[in-house]
């Protein structure tokens, strides 16, 4: 017997995958990375962790956040952390640790939201589409 699932799209805007070229960075520290998604909530960005656990994390004021392409510049926007985890299907040669991190944003202004709204207009392809409400596991 197959088993039914039920989820509800809790999202209030829209996501839309990122183009190649559109990148995230947090100020005050070096997490730097590709944009996968984005909304006029959040996003989500991949982060290449250069900090030596051996030194132990660094406590840093991570305040806001940039974005940035090829012609297109949106600065300083508050946000909070939703998830922050290791990415775990990079090869296994790699030495690297990727990151993606998922946040959302938070008291934007008119500007900052007006920003944002062009700079999406200008730097995503396409609707993601939410789950479905029921879906086969």
């Amino acid at each position: 017997m197959v088993g039914r699932k039920r989820t509800i799209e809790r999202r209030k805007n829209k996501r839309y995958k990122a183009m190649e070229g559109a990148y995230a960075a947090i100020t005050n520290s070096n997490k730097l990375g590709q944009i996968i998604d984005i909304s006029m909530g959040g996003l989500s960005f991949k982060y290449i962790d250069t900090e030596n656990e051996s030194e132990g994390p660094e406590k840093r004021n991570e305040e806001s956040i940039f974005l940035s392409s090829i012609g297109y510049y949106v600065g300083d926007l508050p946000f909070q952390t939703i998830a922050d985890y290791k990415i775990t299907d990079t090869p296994s040669f790699s030495s690297m640790v990727v990151r993606k991190r998922h946040v959302k944003f938070t008291d934007l202004t008119f500007k900052q939201l007006f920003d944002l709204d062009h700079y999406m207009k200008n730097n995503v392809s396409e609707e993601i589409k939410p789950l479905l409400k029921e879906y086969k596991s």
